[in-house]
């Protein structure tokens, strides 16, 4: 084959250069995005309820959603968290499950529960999970005018909430790149009439009187057709308020004087029940949280935004739009960082090459052959419909190493027999051909390895399947491109050299000796040769050596990254409203401005419809902060903690860092273990001081505090039906007033152009107390007389304070209270310490979840998939070497190797890591390729009839620079990552480190111990050919 496509150099250099535009124009139309578009199978239904408690809606609301949906197919997971107002039940899938009919499922049972929920429920809604859900940046309008910290003009607020709902985030949905804008910030709005009681009193006018004014003068009475002659019209009879001056302005005639509404009333636009605000900047601000569309491109959608933002701000001079948590930067980084090591590793192989070939052509023909391998591939991504994301890209990074080998190979192959004498085109048949098995071989054996990795369960499994790709694809294509497209080009450089000397054809063999090295390997195997019994030793020792470090070293799940930003949670808890949740979080904004790049809160509850992983209560804040540097956050989170302890004893602060797509997919803020308590008794709720008193108890016997079970005062406005009886009053009355008083008494509509906004009549502000002694009640006078009688409310009504849960936990087995514990040492211990107190007191019954299950599957896996590649290669192996105990030499290497990358891992400080094994793994399948070749050679040497100890010492001469450069280009392309800073590199940092160090120990174990390990076996067989 080979010789007949030197014969045909034109044909072989027009199909390549055909493919190699081909991969051009496909990677320029490749989607890039953060991550791979997988579909997580999760689906969350969100349930609200207006003025509900978290008890009541998980009574009438949520328990029977959660039983319709127990029946839905391959279901893994259920779990509800509710609170007041609003219940989140999230829904987890077997993996592989088609999301999209499961999510017409979940809507089919949502629709079978309406039945049993109240009358008035708004219809849960539910929503699919995917990992380009996680929005890429958040653009955050503000008022331009407005001093940070300070109190916010709220009509132009109000003013600005309304653009950014009817024109901003509608023109921004609207662009092909964006497949939503979530948006946050917005209050609802409601026109509030607060009635000027004195006035009132004077006309002998109450609430109810203001109620039929208002709902008289909004009515549709519906609309008729009019005949004209020839012509038809249609005539609306209307009286509709459409703007609260038309509301204002409703005449009324009591007792015969004739008012306006605002004679008696003052009307207001105002926030309705508002539970939360989004802050930008120390500003009250609108936030639109950008999700892309999975398929388009991230830069596309950058320039697009940028482009709608500035006609905006032209426009609307007096609004201020911001950019922050931009995510893109991360896959800038990475794309850079490919980039730059991909032009390092190419300079390092030149000089490498060149170093050890002598020559300026070798590593020019390296250099294309590569290229054009790269850019082929990239074909294969569009084909495959692979994104260029962060996965798939590091995937590249690593198979561009391993790419190289292939060229390398050969060409120093081709070399070893031009320098025996033989012709040009004999030399690259002969070289080439030679080649073909072994690599095909070796190439099978690096994806042996990570094909079995796309089988991991979870999202591990999708996302390594992008990395697969990248790695298999790359592999395949240098593969051909090292056997079909190397020669031609090896056999077209050096013609040219026959023609006419210049720099291109100069040699610098004389000047590079290699003679050196020969002696460096001879030295070295006849010491090895010399102390067999020393080298056999630290061999065997390696084994137990690899196990020990594996138990010894620290294991987490993504690498520690030094981050300059960090999120920051507080629950205060204490009952506060909004209004001083805010003043307390514009404090906390105002202290730490110098120290901090960039800095945005949440206060309160959100309105985003994704991202409910961590719903806020009206009770709590979150923060983030965006430093100069990493080493800032240390310094800032010191600081938050101090003044909280300081000035709220009570509230608790957790620091985490963002929720960027790595932490959503592998770093679960999961605890280690949860027991989840349930009271025995299902027909009650647990009391507060029992819970407390259990939680209590387990951490006396654990030794470990687990997360207090959060508790919420209330007051419960207890109505006495016997006095109302007694003084003749409707119940629906004293509610009524109650509703009224405490400001939620929705009595109309106001049907505007753009929205409906509901019409409520307040009172004044003032304590419970105040309200129930000052708000009077009609009493209905039993005698016939018109005078009027009023009582004030606390004669009916008593208060009673309360404690209930603040969040009401709930599984498939029913409601449960769960208890949390982080960083526990030995689970299993934990767990029967927890049981032993739980069977003690027979109030409760338990059972457990948490990370530790999940993780233990993982690993479990990981184990049994290792064991599955090495299996791989050693079926790949024994088809090569046509025997079965070879293979085992070659497989002997891996513990050799993973034995001391683990060592360098653990003297450098770093863990053992999702990214630290990838790295030990593929330097595995890298090493393993230098003993196959050595192996190969042995082999066709002592066919031809060599001696053995000859055959040995022939093959390593032979494979020696091939050996030495495949590894020293590999370690090259690795060197950059250890020297930068960026945060694609520090990802990196321990899978280079874990490379650097299994790849130089694998260089000396293929050289020198596995020669010895060959003989060892073979040396009965002197005389026998294989």
């Amino acid at each position: 084959m080979v010789r007949f496509l030197i014969k045909r150099p034109i044909a072989v250099l027009m199909a390549f250069t055909a493919c190699f535009i081909v991969g051009l124009v496909t990677y320029f139309s490749l989607p890039v995005s953060l991550l791979p578009d997988i579909d997580i199978p999760q689906i969350t239904v969100q349930v609200t309820g207006e003025n509900s408690s978290a008890r009541e809606l998980e009574n009438t609301m949520v328990a029977p959603v959660r039983r319709q949906l127990m029946q839905v197919s391959g279901l893994s997971e259920m779990r509800s968290e509710t609170r007041d107002g609003s219940g989140i039940i999230r829904l987890s899938f077997d993996f592989g499950t088609d999301t999209d009919l499961a999510f017409i499922e979940v809507n089919e049972k949502i629709d079978a529960a309406m039945n049993s929920l109240p009358r008035d429920a708004v219809r849960p809604k539910a929503i699919k999970a995917s990992a380009t859900d996680i929005p890429v940046f958040y653009l955050n309008m503000t008022l331009k005018d407005e001093v940070p910290y300070q109190e916010t003009d709220v009509n132009a607020f109000l003013e600005m909430c309304t653009l950014a709902e009817n024109v901003v985030k509608r023109r921004i949905e609207q662009l092909p790149q964006v497949a939503m804008a979530d948006m946050t910030g917005v209050p609802q709005k409601m026109l509030r009439i607060v009635p000027d009681m004195g006035k009132m009193e004077s006309l002998g006018m109450g609430i109810s009187d203001l109620e039929g004014i208002l709902s008289s003068n909004n009515v549709e009475p519906g609309s008729m057709l009019v005949r004209d002659g020839y012509y038809e019209y249609n005539i609306r009879i209307a009286s509709l308020l459409r703007t609260p001056e038309d509301v204002e302005n409703i005449y009324f005639n009591h007792n015969g004087l004739v008012m306006q509404l605002k004679d008696i009333c003052d009307v207001q636009m105002v926030t309705r029940n508002e539970m939360g605000r989004s802050l930008a900047g120390g500003k009250r601000a609108v936030t639109l949280a950008i999700i892309k569309q999975g398929e388009e491109n991230m830069d596309n959608l950058r320039k697009e935004l940028k482009e709608t933002t500035d006609y905006f701000t032209k426009i609307y001079p007096d609004i201020e739009f911001s950019i922050t948590r931009n995510q893109t930067e991360l896959l800038d980084y990475t794309i850079s960082n490919l980039q730059q090591n991909f032009t390092l590793g190419f300079l390092f192989i030149f000089i490498v090459a060149f170093f050890f070939i002598g020559d300026v052509r070798s590593p020019l023909i390296i250099g294309i052959t590569m290229i054009t391998s790269v850019i082929i591939t990239f074909s294969l991504f569009y084909i495959c419909k692979i994104s260029l994301n962060v996965i798939s890209l590091s995937g590249m990074i690593l198979a561009v190493g391993m790419m190289i080998d292939n060229a390398i190979i050969v060409t120093e192959n081709v070399s070893q027999y031009r320098e025996k004498g033989y012709s040009l085109k004999r030399a690259a048949v002969a070289g080439t051909s030679e080649m073909i098995t072994p690599m095909l071989s070796s190439s099978l054996t690096t994806v042996a390895v990570f094909v079995p990795l796309v089988f991991m369960s979870g999202i591990a499994g999708a996302i390594f399947m992008d990395e697969a790709f990248s790695i298999t694809s790359g592999l395949l294509v240098s593969y051909f491109a090292g056997i079909m497209l190397l020669p031609v080009l090896y056999v077209l450089f050096y013609r040219m050299g026959i023609r006419k000397h210049n720099w291109f054809t100069a040699s610098f063999k004389n000047l590079l000796k290699n003679e050196w090295l020969v002696r460096f390997y001879d030295a070295g195997i006849e010491w090895v040769f010399a102390h067999k019994k020393m080298t056999m030793a630290f061999a065997i020792v390696s084994l137990p050596l690899c196990v020990l470090m594996f138990m010894l070293i620290d294991k987490e799940r993504m690498p520690e990254i030094d981050q300059n930003e960090t999120v920051v949670s507080i629950e205060w808890n204490e009952n506060i409203h909004v209004d001083e949740n805010n003043r307390r979080v514009n404090a906390i904004l105002a202290m730490t401005d110098s120290l901090v790049e960039e800095h945005t809160a949440y206060v309160g509850m959100q309105d985003y419809l994704l991202g409910t992983e961590n719903e806020l209560s009206a009770a709590e804040a979150e923060f983030y902060f965006r430093t100069a540097e990493p080493s800032g956050i240390s310094v800032l989170t010191e600081l938050i903690g101090q003044e909280i302890r300081k000035k709220y004893p009570a509230a608790t602060v957790t620091f985490s860092p963002p929720v960027t797509i790595f932490e959503k997919l592998f770093v679960t803020g999961e605890p280690d273990l949860v027991a989840q308590l349930r009271a025995s008794d299902h027909t009650s709720t647990p009391e507060a001081e029992d819970v407390r008193a259990i939680e209590a108890a387990i951490a006396g016997e654990t030794g470990y505090t687990p997360d207090d079970t959060p508790f919420r005062k209330q007051l419960n406005l207890e109505v006495d039906r016997s006095r109302l009886l007694l003084y003749n009053v409707d119940y629906d009355e004293v509610v009524r007033m109650i509703r009224t008083a405490l400001k939620d008494n929705q009595v109309s509509t106001l049907r505007s152009y753009q929205q409906y906004l509901p019409i409520g009549i307040a009172g004044r502000e003032m304590s419970v107390n105040r309200i129930l002694a000052e708000t009077l009640v009609e009493v209905k006078t039993t005698d016939g007389s018109s005078e009027r009688n009023y009582v004030p409310l606390r004669e009916f009504v008593r208060i009673v304070p309360d404690e209930d849960l603040k969040e009401i936990t709930a599984g498939r087995n029913g409601e449960y209270i769960p208890v949390n514990f982080y960083n526990i040492d030995n689970v299993p211990k934990v767990m029967e310490e927890v049981r032993n107190v739980v069977g003690s007191d027979s109030r409760w019954d338990v059972s457990f979840g948490g990370s530790f299950f999940s993780n233990k599957k993982m690993m479990g896996e990981l184990t049994v998939i290792l064991l599955i590649s090495v299996l791989l290669m050693y079926f790949i192996l024994c088809a090569q070497f046509e025997s079965f105990l070879q293979p085992l030499i070659v497989l002997a290497e891996i513990p050799m190797d993973i034995a001391f990358g683990l060592v360098l891992l653990w003297a450098t400080g770093h863990t053992m890591n999702l990214m630290s094994a990838i790295g030990i793994i593929v330097s595995c399948g890298i090493v393993v390729n230098d003993s196959i070749l050595k192996l190969d050679s042995i082999n066709e040497l002592r066919k031809e009839g060599m001696p053995l100890l000859d055959a040995i010492h022939t093959a390593g001469h032979r494979r020696l620079r091939a050996i030495i450069m495949t590894t020293l280009t590999t370690v090259f392309a690795m060197v950059p990552l250890l020297f930068t800073s960026d945060l694609g590199s520090e990802m990196q940092r321990p899978l280079s480190i874990a490379m650097i160090g299994t790849m130089m120990v694998g260089l000396i174990v293929s050289l020198f111990v596995i020669p010895l390990i060959y003989w060892f076996i073979y040396r009965k067989h002197e005389t026998q050919k294989i």
